[in-house]
């Protein structure tokens, strides 16, 4: 098949190798971030920036025989990165920079032997003449600027939540990097199953470098080839199929022609009142007989498709037809007509018949099921390159089952608007012409008159 010859193309990779190596990145980024976290670190320390943990007891340790003679403490004496608090011989606290509370703490932990640490802080008890004085130190590093030691956290502590953020970011990165290559080498599944539900079946599975991936595709590639056979051959039954059903309603015309011809001479000669009424019989059900040859005939064209005879039409002309028609139709009911034209085209490329009478299919199921007294609603509208047929009844609306399936063929279970001269086939027949023109057909339920409401829309000029 196709995908083998692709396999052997270019060089296929096992998701494991490629998961592999996208992690083995991902580790080797996060030590380089790890790396780049503690050289700054040590770049910082080294030029003042960061001052290191021993910084404030070694500057403390210096001054302390000062702090112990001189005639008052004050915070120019003290190191910026300390507090102090002065007590009395007593523990009354006199002054300090430190909390009430803190300073408390300070004098009852010091006052036990042995015990100068309190969680990050350590406690240094300098006796003076008459006083005691008691400075907490933290031998983490600190910022040298005041403003950053209050602004920011330890610099390790910083240093930590800069790499966990830089972490999450990183894994990010290479989630959704990894997560689009994935999504890159997983297209052609993807562009695979969509030909396949479309029945497109005229195209090439390509590798996508990736083993287990393209095994799925060798699959699918298999699938698509039986696929293609079973449907070829489902396709030219069908069509045959359609062929015999229109041919066959062609052939039953004629002797059913003689039938009700031969009725026709029957109710000519002379007939006791019973052989009248078994004669009309005979009629009667030859028409009705003619009307389901017809339909069957209908049900063929719009299968195959109708023959086309496009040309250039008036639309003034085409629309003044469509108007009188609807009148006709409408009068007998007693219904209002708003007849509305914008902005319409001077010529319209289409067969005059068929969507004449698409048109009115529609416009007589819409007479059928609107209330005695109510109005039809007939738009027409030039709209750029194309010209819009809208429709629009004051009956009961489509169902919601009828929303979705009344194009369909044969759909009869909105009883609503289902009329029984077009045994379901009346917006497929339309819709079918339609789409012939190059254009659609759509059905929705008018939010101004509760009522159904379709649309043609086609091209002015039609091009294939």
């Amino acid at each position: 098949m196709e995908l083998k010859k692709l396999l052997h193309v270019g060089r296929t990779k096992k998701f494991r190798t490629i998961f592999i190596r996208y992690l083995l990145i991902f580790c080797i980024a996060t030590l380089l971030l790890a790396t780049i976290l503690v050289v700054s670190f040590q770049i910082l320390s080294s030029n003042g920036t960061i001052l290191p943990g021993y910084f404030s007891e070694r500057q403390l340790f210096e001054i302390q025989d000062r702090i112990a003679s001189s005639e008052a403490v004050t915070a120019e004496l003290i190191p910026k990165t300390c507090s102090y608090a002065v007590f009395t011989r007593e523990g009354k606290y006199i002054s300090g920079n430190l909390t009430r509370n803190d300073a408390t703490q300070a004098w009852e932990l010091t006052q036990v032997k042995g015990s100068n640490i309190y969680l990050v802080y350590h406690f240094l008890s300098i006796p003076r003449k008459d006083e005691i004085c008691i400075v907490r130190y933290t031998y983490r590093a600190q910022f040298r600027s005041s403003l950053l030691r209050r602004l920011l956290p330890y610099p390790e502590i910083l240093f930590f939540i800069l790499f966990g953020i830089a972490f999450l970011l990183e894994s990010f990165f290479f989630a959704s990097l990894f997560g689009k290559k994935l999504v890159r080498r997983m297209s052609g599944m993807q562009n695979a199953t969509e030909k396949i539900q479309n029945q497109d079946l005229e195209f090439t599975v390509e590798s996508s470098g990736i083993a287990e991936i393209d095994n799925v595709l060798w699959s699918l590639d298999k699938m698509k080839e039986t696929l293609k056979v079973s449907l070829k051959k489902q396709w030219k039954m069908e069509k045959e199929r359609r062929k015999q059903i229109s041919a066959l309603a062609h052939d039953i015309k004629t002797p059913l022609t003689v039938v009700r011809g031969n009725a026709d001479l029957l109710l000519k000669t002379n007939q006791t009142q019973e052989q009248k009424e078994y004669t009309d019989f005979i009629k009667d059900s030859t028409n009705q007989m003619e009307q389901y040859i017809k339909m069957l005939i209908e049900i063929s064209k719009a299968e195959i498709g109708y023959s086309l005879k496009k040309k250039s039409i008036d639309s003034k002309c085409f629309i003044d037809s469509i108007h009188s028609q609807i009148n006709a139709l409408v009068t007998i009911k007693k219904l209002t007509l708003d007849f509305q034209v914008h902005n319409l085209p001077k010529f319209l490329d289409a067969d005059f018949d068929l969507l004449q009478r698409a048109i009115m299919n529609i416009v007589s199921n819409s007479v059928d099921f609107s209330p005695v007294g109510g109005k039809i609603i007939f738009k027409v509208e030039g709209r750029g390159d194309n010209i819009r047929f809208c429709i629009i009844d004051h009956g009961q609306g489509f169902s919601f089952d009828a929303l979705k399936n009344a194009t369909q063929q044969f759909y009869m279970a909105d009883i609503s608007r289902t009329s029984n001269d077009h045994y379901g086939m009346g917006l497929f027949i339309a819709k079918s012409i339609a789409e012939q023109h190059g254009g659609s057909l759509s059905i929705d339920n008018s939010q101004v008159t509760g009522g159904g409401k379709v649309i043609i829309e086609l091209p002015l000029i039609y091009k294939k």
